[in-house]
C-alpha cells in the first residue's frame, strides 16, 4: 500500500492550530531536522498539555506521517526571557 506524502510542517500548523485559543497566531517553521511551533503570548501551556501530552501526541503523529528515513522532531518556539 503506498505511502501518502503529507508536508510535516503543513500537518503540525493544523494540529497546533486545532488546540491553542488563537490560531491565527500559531507559526511553524522547519530547521534542518526540527519543526519548531510557536504560539501565541500565554498558549504554551496548552500546546503543551497535561504532563506533556499533547505536544508528545502532536511529535507521534508528525513522525507518522512522514518519511521513516528522515528523524523529524517538533519542539515549541518559545520567546527568549530577558
Amino acid at each position: 500500500m503506498p505511502r501518502m506524502k503529507s508536508d510535516p510542517v503543513d500537518l503540525t500548523l493544523f494540529l497546533a492550530q486545532s488546540v491553542v485559543d488563537q490560531p491565527s497566531l500559531v507559526r511553524v517553521s522547519k530547521r534542518g531536522p526540527t519543526v519548531m511551533v510557536r504560539v501565541g503570548p500565554g498558549e504554551e501551556g496548552r500546546l503543551i498539555g497535561r504532563q506533556g501530552r499533547v505536544i508528545q501526541a502532536i511529535r507521534t503523529l508528525v513522525r507518522a506521517a512522514s518519511d521513516p528515513r528522515e528523524r523529524l522532531n517538533v519542539d515549541l518556539d518559545a520567546p527568549r526571557k530577558v
